[in-house]
This record gives C-alpha cells, structure tokens and sequence, in this order.
C-alpha cells in the first residue's frame, strides 16, 4: 500500500451536488443505485493540476494530461473517491497508468488491466485512468470499491485494447506486468522519447525497448542525437545497424535501426549475445500494422 499513490488529501475543496434534474449522460461519473455522487465543481487541467496534485503533475504532464474530474460516493458511513484522468491518447492513458503500477499488486479483470490494494483501485480504461480509494477499511469499503470501479468503466464505454506497440515483444522470458511506455527522456536522454518497454530475464535480467518514428530518416536522425548526447567516456561499438554502446549511466546498451524503428536491449549481461532475441523482436516489429 505504501507505494499506491493515492491522491486522497486535498484541502479546501468545494464538492458541488449535482440537481436532481442533470442527466446521467451530463456527468462525468455514473449514477450508483443507493449512492449519493457528489462531482467537484472544479475540472482540473493542465493548468491547475499542480492545485491537486503538486508532486505529480509534471510527470501527469509528460502523457498529455487533459482534464481531471473527482467525484465522491457515500452511502452510510462508506465513502469512496474516484478520479478520472483524461489523455490524449489510450498510449498516453497506459503510460501514466505504467508508472505507478508494480508487477506485486493484485491484479484483477476489469478494464483494459486494473488492480486492487488495501484502500485503493486503479484501473486503465482507453484514454482514462482511474483512481478509486478510500480511507474506509474492512472487507465492505474493498466491495463498495469494486462496485463503484465497475459502473464507472460501463460508464465510460472504453475498449479493452492495449497499446499496439507491445504485441511485438518476444513472449518468451517476458516479466509479467513490466510492460511500460516512457514518454520523455528514456534511459535519461533527450532524443529518446515515446519508448515501450518490457523486462526479461533469461538467467540475468534486462530490459528491451522500442521506439517508432514517422519515417527512416527520423530514426536515423534520433540515432545520431543519441550518440551525440553520450557521455565523453561511454565506449561506443558500430556494426552494420547495430550499435554496442558501454554506457555510464546505464551499462551496456545494444540499438538497433530498422526502417522507422529503433530498438534494443538495455543491462543485458556483459559477453550474452542477444542477436536471436534482437532479430526476433525486429522482425514483430515490422510486422506490426
């Protein structure tokens, strides 16, 4: 639990009940048989996350944040908080949604993927992430997070799809969970942005990652920036489209370009060849449509 980011302590927050004469459809939660929903009046954007979210917002940021609503359900001494994050894209919802989520936690079917803690469901529905929780404990308050997690997804007629970019890892030796997409700044260079990642473990563990440009000749521009970007003591060994690089900050670093693709393998075992796993990883990726 201690590692659930649940944004439960805001202060000064003015909750507006919406009259009895809005529509479900106006809302941005659902109407819950036996619950009372009161919806903050104040929509949170780009511009004002940092109101509710001070620590965070610049990460919420990074996955093309767009709006936030909040909204509470109480029924007797029950109540549950859910947020709606909005944005722009289901790749952008899945990013942020990444970032928090641990391979430990107990994962449940709801959603694209969600999972449920003590006092906390989060959830991936398309373009939103969503954040349940409450301060209530007991097997009641974990049921009536469920309830309300589960008429929120109906409401917001989401698809069950995930990224496209993540049918091209190799299966095999594949983490469960470790799937991610990094927005900005992957393995902390500038001119590496919008990466999905995975973590192996093939008797040592690693990550692989890949990225796609709008052409070949954005891949190579990225790749020349890259390597303009290392340190001045990284070890750098070229081969054909691939480069070896001893990178610093990162250890051993294998890239690959192919077509509009740039991918690789990052911390893999110094002396392990990962040439079967590269081609393989290439040649999905090429695949995709």
């Amino acid at each position: 639990m201690s590692r659930i980011f649940v944004l439960s302590l805001v202060v000064g927050m003015v909750l507006f009940v919406w009259p009895s004469n809005t529509t479900a459809q106006e809302l941005a939660f659902p109407q819950v048989e036996r619950w009372k929903l009161a919806q903050e009046e104040t929509v949170y954007n780009p511009n004002n996350l940092f109101d509710v979210i001070d620590g965070a917002a610049d990460l919420f940021l990074e996955y093309d944040f767009v709006d936030l609503h909040i909204g509470r359900y109480t029924k007797d001494e029950l109540e549950i908080k859910v947020e709606l994050y909005n944005h722009g894209s289901a790749v952008d919802a899945f990013g942020i949604y990444s970032q928090e989520r641990f391979a430990d936690y107990h994962f449940i079917d709801l959603g694209v993927q969600a999972y449920l803690e003590k006092g906390a469901l989060n959830f991936l529905a398309g373009v939103y992430y969503v954040k349940i929780s409450t301060i209530q404990e007991g097997s009641d308050a974990q049921d009536a997070m469920m309830l309300i997690a589960k008429a929120v997804e109906k409401h917001l007629k989401q698809g069950k799809v995930w990224p496209v970019m993540l049918a091209a890892f190799p299966a095999e030796k594949k983490k469960a969970y470790s799937e991610q997409y990094v927005a900005k700044n992957f393995l902390g260079y500038s001119p590496l942005n919008r990466a999905f990642v995975a973590g192996y473990d093939d008797g040592s563990p690693f990550k692989a990652f890949a990225i796609k440009f709008a052409t070949p000749e954005e891949a190579h521009k990225a790749m020349a920036s890259f390597v303009k970007a290392l340190p001045k003591n990284a070890v750098r060994k070229e081969t054909g489209r691939k480069q070896k690089i001893q990178d610093p900050n990162n250890g051993q670093v294998e890239v690959v370009l192919k077509g509009s693709y740039m991918y690789g393998v990052v911390g893999p075992e110094a002396g392990r060849s990962h040439d079967t796993f590269l081609d393989e990883f290439g040649k999905k990726l090429l695949s995709l449509k």
